[in-house]
Parts: structure tokens; C-alpha cells; sequence
């Protein structure tokens, strides 16, 4: 029993001293070895350094010295082939023009025309503001302001041009137009947003040739119009057209200061001056709805929280 303890001894203190003798090779080695060790450390950071540094040079040598007009010419290349493509999207993804139809020349008495044409906006998410005028008999006439919405088809009108001679023919001019684009991210579905805010419907539209005191003819034009939206508009227009059959034989126009959401106001309009034969009487709304200025606010309600109101979603 004694013995095998003693052997059991003899084995840990071996182990222990292989474990000395192993630390001991590995300090002795560091202690002659570390000043190599040190300089072929320092030798190696100053070689990567100055790889480093010689790249450095190198760059810069190639680009201002040896490659410099090749390199500009790669540049230009890239910015006019980039000019290109940016035109190529530009000219891809912008509105289409206004489409002017005919000028229709009206006769009204007196020497004085209205001139009459409809302008079609072919695009479902750009609205425009534009300047149009008419050429008479190749005189132009006092420009004017207008807007269109998307996808929209309205008349414009230059109402009683004097004239001393009459007119044999005009001409619509769009001056100038000026596009904007529908913000998705505030109007997520225009077809619907703009249906909640022109569900303006017009009833019992008629024409009639009224006799004065005087024994004067004019005509009326009455009709009823109902605000069926949630909103309450400032200045709503009103173009009055006159049909026989499909033609536009009379235009007029007429406002009201104000029209109220769920409101109903029957408008009347009185022409004078020569009276033609209509089958059909037509109103058409006009309310620009990206105009703030066009909305009534709600009582109690701020000029931010109106904005809000009519621009989201």
C-alpha cells in the first residue's frame, strides 16, 4: 500500500516538473529572442507602411499626371450619358399636354361674340394652372387665368368680345402652363378623394324666354344645385351651356358667395341680347380643389385644421 502511494507521488512530480521545464524552454526563449522578434515587428510595420504610402502616391500620380485627361473624358462621358437617361425619365413620366378643342364664335347682339372652346387635361395625376387667350381673326385677345384638374374636360370662355366687323373665326392659345403633380403620400386615391368633394349634382336645369315690362324678351336659365359633400365651398362657378341638339348655341357663367355642405340653392340667370333655340340646358361646376382659399371652414374649426382636412386622406 505504501508503494503505490509513493509511485502515485513520483507521477504528479513529474508531471509538475515536465510542466516547469516547458515554461522554463518558452521564457528562456522569449528573454534571447525578443529584441529579433521586436525588429522584425517594427520591419514589418514600416513595409506595410510605406506599401501603403507608395499606393498613396502612386493614386494620386495616375490621376492628376498619367491618367488625367482619360479619366476626365470618363467622367464627361458618364455625366452626359446620365444627362440622358435623366431626360429619358424626365420625358417618360411628365404630364401630356393640355388639348385644345375648336374656338365656336357666338353671336350675342350688339356687336359682341362669345368665344367658346373646351380644354381636355389628358392626365389622372397632374393638375394645371395656365394662361390661354383667343386669337380673333388673327388679333389676339387679353389673356386669362385658369386651372384644370386631373383628367378633367372644362370650357373657356372669352364672354362679349366687342367687335366692329364680324368675326370669322377664333382660335384657342394655352400660353402657358404650369404642372402639378398629385402627392400620393397626402391624396392616396384621387378618383375617390375628388368624388367626396364634387358631389355637387345639379336638377331641373331649364330655359325660358321671359317678356319684360318694357315688352323685352330675355331668357332665364334656372336650376337647383345641392352641396351632397362634407364640405362647404367660397365662390363656386357655374358654366351655363346651351345646347340645340349637340351644339353650344349660348355660354354664360354665374357664381355664388358661398354653398354650404348639405345645402340645396336654386340659382337663377338671366340672358339678354339675341336668344337662341335650345333643346337642352347643361351646368357644369367649377370649384378649384386645390385651393385652400376655396373651402369653408367648419365653425370652431382653425385655418391648419381645414388644410388638414381637405389635403389628407
Amino acid at each position: 500500500m505504501v508503494y503505490f502511494e509513493r509511485m502515485n507521488q513520483e507521477g504528479v512530480l513529474l508531471e509538475e516538473e515536465k510542466e516547469f521545464k516547458r515554461f522554463y524552454k518558452l521564457s528562456l526563449w522569449w528573454v534571447n529572442h525578443r529584441v529579433l522578434l521586436r525588429r522584425i515587428g517594427f520591419g514589418l510595420f514600416i513595409s506595410i507602411d510605406s506599401i501603403l504610402l507608395l499606393f498613396v502616391v502612386w493614386s494620386m500620380l495616375d490621376s492628376f499626371a498619367i491618367s488625367y485627361e482619360r479619366e476626365q473624358q470618363a467622367v464627361a462621358e458618364m455625366v452626359a450619358y446620365g444627362q440622358s437617361d435623366l431626360h429619358t425619365y424626365t420625358v417618360a413620366n411628365a404630364a401630356d399636354p393640355l388639348e385644345p378643342t375648336e374656338a365656336k364664335v357666338i353671336s350675342i347682339g350688339d356687336q359682341r361674340y362669345d368665344i367658346y372652346a373646351e380644354i381636355l387635361n389628358p392626365n389622372d395625376d397632374w393638375w394645371a394652372e395656365f394662361t390661354y387667350s383667343f386669337l380673333v381673326d388673327e388679333e389676339q385677345v387679353e389673356a386669362q387665368q385658369g386651372f384644370i384638374l386631373p383628367s378633367d374636360q372644362k370650357p373657356v370662355v372669352k364672354f362679349a368680345y366687342s367687335s366692329e366687323t364680324p368675326i370669322r373665326s377664333g382660335k384657342l392659345v394655352i400660353e402657358s402652363v404650369t404642372w402639378h403633380r398629385i402627392d400620393h403620400h397626402l391624396i392616396n386615391d384621387y378618383v375617390a378623394w375628388e368624388a367626396d368633394r364634387l358631389e355637387i349634382t345639379i336638377e331641373n336645369a331649364t330655359f325660358s324666354k321671359e317678356t319684360s315690362i318694357g315688352d323685352e324678351v330675355y331668357g332665364r336659365t334656372a336650376f337647383m344645385v345641392s352641396n351632397d359633400t362634407a364640405y362647404s365651398y367660397y365662390d363656386p362657378g357655374f358654366y351655363i351651356l346651351l345646347l340645340k341638339g349637340s351644339s353650344v348655341v349660348g355660354v354664360n357663367r354665374t357664381s355664388l358667395s358661398a354653398l354650404d355642405s348639405g345645402s340645396a340653392v336654386e340659382v337663377g340667370v338671366n340672358w339678354f341680347g339675341t336668344l337662341p333655340s335650345v333643346s337642352q340646358v347643361e351646368v357644369i361646376p367649377e370649384i378649384h380643389l386645390f385651393d385652400i382659399d376655396s373651402y369653408k371652414p367648419l365653425k370652431g374649426e382653425t385655418t391648419r385644421d381645414t388644410r388638414t382636412r381637405v389635403f389628407g386622406r
